[in-house]
């Protein structure tokens, strides 16, 4: 279903992709010759450097093989054609002799060009001839040219705006030694047809490199078959869906990343929802005008109401996948295939159970990056697999990851504080988890006990602040983690000592009667609460502290 997806989404955006035998792929550097072969002046960077180690590449559709995409323990002999890394260029790799990688590639030009005139081809081949490869060293930027985030090294010709691999002549020599290649027959796994089939999956660019299917130990294969053959594939399709998987995950706009995993998203058909699913899932934080677009629309879609585009294609069927690296392959994360219409009810739902109160400044539909920071201190201590989890309860509409809401109390617990979205986690985990109605704003008829005391806890807090005034430790501070799991060790201490603040405060007698508010619908406190009950109190503790803060606005505005 993926590869029949991926070749079918191939075939769709033929305009935007390479034919066969071809590839977009990064060039950090160009050299520049006269038609003799001459280097004019000094190879060029085309890199625009992001921030460190981070760059922004001149993309090229260059001659490319499947051979040339999983090279790893051939590479020396398996060159590409008019443009590839310094090591085949030049001979050398930083101060290391690249003899072998030199001579393949000087061999497969012959090979590829044979006699022909073509300016390029031949100022290419005088360079080749004459070029010593221990003067690459003495070049201007030699170790970042070699170096890992130099990429591929191209060639143009002087006065010409395109690369030499680019030029018409050289793209129909290609092609026509292409065509003389030969592939075994067999049965493709994708049709059941006999095809020529290739030998091996085309790697993806997750670290050193990683197939979507491999079979690089003997215990994965059967039959005798090796490798490639234990799930034969056709020439065409794999070219097809490798293709289509590179050109989505070179994407800005049909890629993010959840956790682990890059993912990637297609329609069957052309649709807004290529555009809009992205900026759903991880909304951007630098481009404004497509944030307020998505506001807009996912207003729309809480309401219950799709734009015209979007409600004409809701029957169209929607892709999702996950993947990330596991040693030599990629994992898969998630795979989901819905209609558009479908997406956008789970969409609903799952924005219907975050909702709650919130300022201006809060977020009104955060993303899956926004949910998963709030479960760990760093960023690099998130579970790796708990986005994943999270993005397939979302399009599935499944409970969500259990570990989402542990996080989220665990976080509570380690620095005390009840924001908006950690509060929207708690109450969406509750409501389609465990089905509890947790409402979005201050419930003061709500009579749980869990709920009670969140509630207390926030109007002792604030009691201590009218007292005292702006403090280093509040009670927050120092008994926050207990008051939610063992209230019966806190609350009455908390309670005495509010005695005191009501006395110090000058509007004691308003914290007074919040407190004998809620204290007349509590008979006892208990020993100890559950996690679902921890989860309520943070709840009603965040909704009674927004209540008192609101009233104290107007209080304010109101004296004024």
């Amino acid at each position: 279903m993926i590869f029949q997806s991926l070749t079918s989404y191939y075939d769709r955006q033929q305009e935007l992709m390479p034919p066969y035998g071809f590839s977009v792929e990064d060039i950090g550097f160009v050299v520049t010759l006269d038609k003799d072969g001459n280097m004019i002046g000094q190879p060029e960077d085309l890199r625009v450097k992001i921030k460190a180690n981070t760059y922004d590449f001149r993309e090229s559709q260059v001659p490319y093989t499947n051979q040339v995409n999983v090279r790893a323990n051939a590479a020396a002999r398996t060159p590409n054609f008019m443009v590839d890394k310094a090591d085949y260029l030049f001979g050398m790799s930083g101060a290391a002799r690249k003899n072998v990688h030199n001579k393949s590639f000087i061999k497969l030009v012959g090979d590829v060009c044979g006699d022909s005139s073509d300016e390029g081809v031949l100022a290419v081949r005088s360079f080749l001839s004459k070029w010593r490869p221990e003067e690459s060293t003495e070049l201007r930027d030699w170790k970042e040219l070699s170096g890992v985030y130099g990429k591929w090294v191209a060639f143009r010709l002087q006065g010409d705006s395109i690369f030499i691999h680019e030029r018409p002549v050289v793209k129909k020599l290609w092609r026509e030694y292409l065509a003389k290649e030969e592939f075994p027959t067999g049965v493709s796994f994708m049709d059941g047809r006999e095809h020529p089939l290739q030998g091996q999956y085309a790697q993806f660019k997750f670290g050193t490199g990683a197939s979507l299917v491999s079979f690089n130990e003997v215990a994965y294969e059967s039959y005798n078959k090796r490798k490639g053959e234990n799930a034969p594939i056709s020439v065409e399709a794999e070219f097809k869906s490798s293709t289509a998987l590179k050109h989505l995950l070179r994407s800005r706009t049909q890629r993010i990343r959840i956790g682990d995993a890059n993912t990637v998203f297609w329609a069957e058909q052309a649709s807004p929802m290529e555009s809009f699913f992205g900026q759903i899932l991880n909304p951007s934080i630098d481009d404004q005008a497509a944030a307020q677009d998505v506001r807009k629309f996912l207003e729309a879609v809480r309401m219950g109401s799709l734009p015209n585009d979007i409600e004409k294609s809701k029957e169209l069927k929607f892709y999702v996948l996950g993947l990330a690296l596991n040693k030599a392959r990629l994992a898969l994360r998630f795979w989901h295939v819905c209609s558009v219409g479908d997406l956008m009810a789970r969409f609903r739902d799952h924005f219907s159970n975050l909702e709650m109160e919130h300022s201006e400044k809060d977020i009104f539909f955060p993303g899956i990056w926004h949910l998963l920071k709030e479960t760990a201190r760093e960023t690099k201590d998130i579970s790796p697999v708990l986005g994943g989890a999270l993005a397939r309860s979302i399009l599935t509409g499944a409970n969500y990851p259990q570990n989402l809401f542990q996080g989220v109390i665990g976080r509570i617990r380690a620095d005390h504080r009840v924001n908006y979205l950690r509060a929207s986690i708690l109450k969406a985990v509750l409501q389609r988890n465990h089905k509890k109605e947790v409402p979005m704003s201050l419930d003061t008829e709500r009579r749980e006990i869990s709920y009670l005391l969140g509630r207390l806890f926030a109007v002792l807090e604030k009691a201590q602040l009218d007292a005292l005034g702006k403090v280093n430790t509040t009670i927050k501070d120092r008994f926050f983690s207990a008051a939610s799991a063992t209230p019966a060790s806190v609350f009455p201490r908390l309670l005495r000592l509010s005695q005191h603040h009501i006395e110090k405060a000058e509007y004691g007698k308003n914290s007074d009667r919040r407190i004998s508010e809620i204290m007349e619908h509590i008979n006892m406190f208990p020993a100890h609460m559950g996690l679902q009950d921890q989860g309520l109190f943070a709840i009603a503790y965040y909704q009674q502290k927004n209540a008192l803060y609101r009233k104290n606005e107007t209080k304010t505005e109101g004296e004024k």
